[in-house]
């Protein structure tokens, strides 16, 4: 009898291919690496031929180590903002565009008023940015208008590569809340912006929701996997919301904060959420469940690259509250939420010549984690406080980025230690689809591990409350400097 669940889950650098048993265990997992290539200064593309490779190469490995007859679904959760062009065939006309492309940020600034004159974050919840595609379609339309006139459609990733194993081309709304083009309250997509775009809604998928099944097509796929024709292919969404379900915090006053080489705060509610102030995004989990949060481009990369400068890891240092150090404002790679400055720098504020490495170092974890109280501050403002925190991600799990975050937090906070919560999401998901759960809020507790909690030490979470104040004057008083340094173009 087929009691297992596949899971894939298509990340930025690597996929991962998870089975599961009915009681949520993970039997198996695999991954596979995939590269991104940057050929000029703010591109960021992948290969998607070769994002579909890895993909059949991980499966054919899980299939091979029970039985294809073992499996009753195949279901998927996504990287969000990847940006595809293709003929009417489904042949890639051009690379595959992911979150980290910034080469339309002159598009976003050419777009602002105009965004904010007609209200449109009031339909998408979505901030004006390069990750979302209004800014890419003005790009693609203004650099390369041969290829938008041969462009027939607009997909994701995963749009892609369920198309090519199922023959049903279909963007379902949890993925698609994360384009920027949907209008969240009449989940469709959003004539107004589409008409602003001059983009037709025949050049995107037509919608589904995350629960959708269509069956495996016999093909390449099948053939390469050894899956069986007609299995049911369930079309999940996007990899954060999908990390709230698979954690557990999907009910009403419960957050997540993921931290791992970026991050992102993300709360439920069972209506989408809008930010007065326009600083935080909406996407759209399954089962009327709607996610408020904020993303930060630089979380462990900051410790990764501090400590490839200097030659030295976290182990080589002790975090002390009274060491003598500077103030970090981490920076690196721009900043998404809450103010959506790409060409935000970094700060080393306060540096001395008697600071050491340790110094550097704990001021890199706490910079991190200023970045995460900023989203954490703007969700408690929209959402109201949280009666529960889960800390997940690599970052975030660590001994010293635990402790600085709960501190920094000044609040008990849960530190999960699930391998991949939103490939669990996309497991609870294709529970649903396939009718063996009626709702999402009904899955028994059961099915979600008691996490280890954390205290703040009042004592830290007390200086950390005035050193945050601090954090944030600088801020303040450089934001206006960051667009004069980097028209100089040293950075």
């Amino acid at each position: 009898m087929a009691e297992l669940i596949l899971t894939v889950d298509i990340g930025t650098s690597s996929c991962k291919v998870c089975v599961f048993n009915r009681e949520g265990e993970i039997l198996f997992s695999t991954k596979r690496n995939y590269p991104t290539f940057s050929p000029q200064p703010g591109f960021a593309e992948q290969n998607p031929i070769e994002i579909y490779k890895n993909i059949k190469q991980a499966i054919r490995e899980a299939v091979d180590s029970f039985s294809a007859s073992s499996f009753s679904a195949l279901g998927f959760d996504t990287m969000l903002h990847s940006s595809l062009l293709v003929d009417g065939e489904g042949n890639p006309l051009y690379p595959l565009l992911n979150w980290m492309d910034t080469r339309s940020a002159q598009e976003v600034e050419d777009m602002r008023n105009e965004y904010r004159q007609y209200g449109f974050y009031k339909q998408s919840a979505a901030p004006l940015h390069t990750i979302f595609n209004p800014p890419r379609v003005r790009w693609f339309k203004k650099n390369m208008p041969e290829l938008w006139r041969k462009t027939q459609k607009m997909v994701t990733i995963k749009d892609w590569i369920l198309w090519n194993i199922t023959g049903v081309l279909s963007c379902d709304f949890s993925t698609a809340s994360a384009t920027g083009l949907l209008d969240l309250r009449k989940v469709s997509w959003s004539k107004d912006i589409l008409n602003w775009l001059q983009l037709s809604e025949d050049h995107l998928p037509p919608l589904c929701p995350p629960e959708n099944v269509v069956p495996l097509k016999e093909g390449d796929f099948s053939a390469d996997t050894g899956l069986m024709p007609g299995l049911p292919v369930v079309w999940g969404g996007g990899d954060g919301p999908f990390a709230n379900l698979g954690e557990g915090a999907f009910r009403e006053k419960e957050m997540v904060v993921t931290v791992g080489s970026s991050g992102a705060v993300r709360m439920c509610q069972l209506a989408p959420v809008f930010d007065p102030q326009e600083r935080g995004w909406c996407y759209y989990l399954a089962d009327g469940i709607w996610v408020g949060g904020g993303a930060i481009n630089n979380g462990g990369i900051v410790y990764s690259w501090m400590r490839d400068l200097l030659g030295k890891g976290a182990e080589d240092f002790e975090l002390d509250i009274h060491r003598e150090r500077p103030l970090f404002l981490p920076f690196l790679t721009g900043e998404r939420s809450p103010n959506w400055k790409a060409n935000a720098r970094g700060i080393l504020f306060g540096l001395s010549y008697f600071h050491d490495f340790a110094s550097l170092m704990q001021a890199a974890f706490e910079g991190v984690a200023f970045r995460v109280r900023s989203i954490y501050d703007m969700l408690c403002e929209i959402m109201g406080r949280p009666e529960r925190v889960v800390l997940s991600g690599g970052f975030a799990q660590t001994e010293k980025g635990k402790r600085v975050i709960c501190d920094v937090l000044g609040r008990k906070v849960e530190v999960s230690n699930l391998p991949s919560a939103s490939a669990r999401g996309a497991f609870l998901v294709s529970l649903k689809a396939l009718g063996e759960v009626k709702r999402l809020m009904e899955i028994p507790d059961a099915f979600f591990p008691r996490n280890p909690v954390l205290e703040p030490i009042a004592e830290h979470a007390l200086f950390y409350d005035q050193l945050y104040e601090l954090y944030w004057e600088v801020y303040r008083r450089n934001v206006d400097l960051f667009e004069r340094f980097v028209a100089l173009k040293l950075a």
